[in-house]
């Protein structure tokens, strides 16, 4: 067998929505961050996730948007630094970024804009998988 060879196959779960819905938006104001709610792999016995975050950007945008990841071990006390961040691209708009997050018990998605010159919309889900052995 060649070291591509797949001996596992994923398990996927339902797309869930953690900020704004298939149909609503949130936007964001000023530079205040936005927290989406908890996601737990524990509970489920998820292995990780696929996020999705879609960044509806001003007609004109001057600001741009930071999307961070918050680990937590029990979906209440979150880190304080983020695990990992990403800058949107206001240039590119509507704007799709995705996410591979594995092996935490829990986490959140921060959302913020760089000022409060725009009022950009956002939302956020995922899809969780876990790994079924073949």
């Amino acid at each position: 067998m060649g070291q591509y060879d797949r001996t596992d196959k994923r398990s996927w779960g339902n797309s869930t929505y953690i900020i704004g819905t298939s149909s609503t938006w949130v936007t964001l104001s000023g530079t205040t961050k936005n927290y989406s709610s908890d996601v737990d792999l524990e509970t489920n016995g998820y292995d990780g996730v696929h996020l999705i975050v879609e960044i509806d950007y001003d007609t004109t945008p001057t600001d741009e948007v930071t999307i961070s990841i918050y680990g937590s071990l029990d979906g209440t006390n979150y880190d304080d630094t983020a695990i990992y961040s990403m800058q949107g691209a206001k240039g590119t708009d509507p704007q799709q970024l995705s996410f591979i997050i594995k092996d935490l018990n829990h986490f959140r998605v921060g959302v913020v804009q760089s000022g409060s010159t725009d009022s950009h919309d956002v939302r956020a889900y995922y899809k969780a998988w876990r790994k079924i052995e073949v």
